[in-house]
């Protein structure tokens, strides 16, 4: 069980109106044992930046001059995961303190929520309810196929292209891993689906895995399956590259499916996703990859070509209909 002396060290980003007061905050958050990981002004490049970030909560100093940025926060309450926390200096005699409250205190009910780990050993044990006398039992309807999805830069649109060309009724289930900020995964999981035929939605610990729908991993935790189809979540290193990596993700679905696993890497820049081919192709799965053609960067496609295991490259719609068919000859 996680203890408070085994906690993470907690992390606060700052938005002030001054760089006086900006650095008063950061002088008392660290003598208070916080560990403060932005400091900038109240505009919308700061608000931008703070989402790029992995803060576990923004403090914000509203004094009298900001009257005409509270529309400002408001978008950032709206579409930020972050837990916001304001000082007393709040405009309009504290008119939005009452609402500005009730949405602060549901995020952190939420955030208590996703974050506490069960009372259990491991993870994996506690999203696999479904094993009883050392003997794994698959939960009705879960996903005999999955392909794991790797993108990053121009990859939401690759994506978008290819779900948007498949069946709905196809057997088989998707595990996205798209180079993205925390805050965006939810998102880009309504994007998508809108677009798709098939269930969009972000990976959730104890979820179970069926065809038809596409999992999003997320930015700040190591997906796993366990092998009774279940979604599990695990600590990201302090030292990942990727946020996802794409590696861990297929590499993970590989071991648990073995050659009912399939991979496909769109556009994007780096080679995330080449060490996920070699053991997607060792666990006896498929490679496929964006064309260079079709690609916004073709680096990480052209990265997993080069391992060799690539067996076909195609523009995302074409690769959808060769999936469809290669799917629908295999039933």
């Amino acid at each position: 069980m996680l203890t408070v002396m085994d906690a993470p060290p907690a992390r606060v980003a700052i938005l002030a109106a001054s760089a006086e007061h900006a650095g008063h905050l950061r002088a008392l958050l660290k003598t208070a044992g916080l560990r403060v990981v932005h400091s900038g002004g109240l505009d919308a490049a700061s608000l931008q930046a703070v989402e790029g970030l992995s803060a576990d909560a923004l403090l914000v100093d509203l004094s009298e001059e900001i009257e005409s940025e509270i529309e400002l926060i408001d978008g950032l309450l709206e579409h930020s995961r972050l837990p916001i926390m304001f000082n007393d200096g709040s405009p309009g005699g504290g008119r939005a303190n009452s609402q500005w409250a009730a949405r602060l205190a549901q995020k952190l009910i939420d955030m208590v929520r996703t974050t506490t780990p069960p009372v259990q050993d491991s993870v994996e044990e506690a999203a696999s309810p479904a094993v009883t006398a050392g003997k794994t039992c698959r939960p009705t309807g879960a996903a005999e196929n999955v392909w794991v999805l790797g993108a990053s830069l121009g990859g939401p649109q690759a994506v978008r292209d290819f779900l948007a060309a498949l069946d709905a009724d196809l057997p088989v289930a998707f595990v996205l891993a798209q180079h993205i900020g925390v805050n965006h995964v939810q998102l880009l999981a309504e994007q998508l689906d809108r677009a798709s035929a098939f269930r969009v939605l972000p990976a959730k610990l104890g979820h179970v895995l069926r065809h038809g729908e596409v999992i999003l991993a997320p930015a700040d935790r190591h997906l796993q399956l366990t092998e009774d189809g279940y979604v599990a979540l695990s600590a990201m290193p302090a030292n990942a590259v990727y946020s996802p990596s794409i590696d861990h993700v297929m590499a993970a679905v590989a071991e648990r499916y073995g050659n009912r696993v399939g991979a496909i890497i769109f556009s994007g820049m780096g080679d995330d996703g080449a060490a996920g081919c070699l053991a997607v192709a060792r666990h006896g799965g498929i490679v496929w990859a964006q064309d260079v053609k079709s690609c916004v960067i073709s680096s990480m496609p052209d990265q997993a070509r080069k391992t060799h295991t690539v067996t076909y490259s195609a523009s995302p719609a074409d690769i959808a209909r060769h999936l469809r068919d290669y799917l629908r000859g295999s039933e």
